[in-house]
Formats: C-alpha cells, structure tokens, sequence
C-alpha cells in the first residue's frame, strides 16, 4: 500500500510541474492589457517564448 500511495503521489508531482510550465508558456506568449499593468515577468520567463 505504501508504493501505491508513492506512485500516485508522484504521477500527481508530475501532472501538476507539466500544467504550470504550461501556464508559463501561454502567460510568456500573451500580451498584458494596458490597463492592469502587469508587473514586468522575469528574465527565465522569456525563454518560453514562442515568437
């Protein structure tokens, strides 16, 4: 019982590393509206640019 409660831990570590790495990217490739202001995103952000 213990392994099963690592690999589902794990596969739950690793689902949740893929979405936010995919919220970076589509946050990198998206253009802020003026009148939020958005603060200015950091330096390893625009590495996931896709433009």
């Amino acid at each position: 019982m213990k392994k099963t409660r690592n690999t589902v831990r794990s596969i739950i570590m690793k689902t949740i590393v893929s979405k936010s790495v995919k919220a970076a990217e589509q946050n990198a490739n998206s253009a802020c509206i003026w009148m939020f202001n958005q603060p200015e995103p950091p330096k390893d952000l625009k590495k996931l640019r896709k433009f």
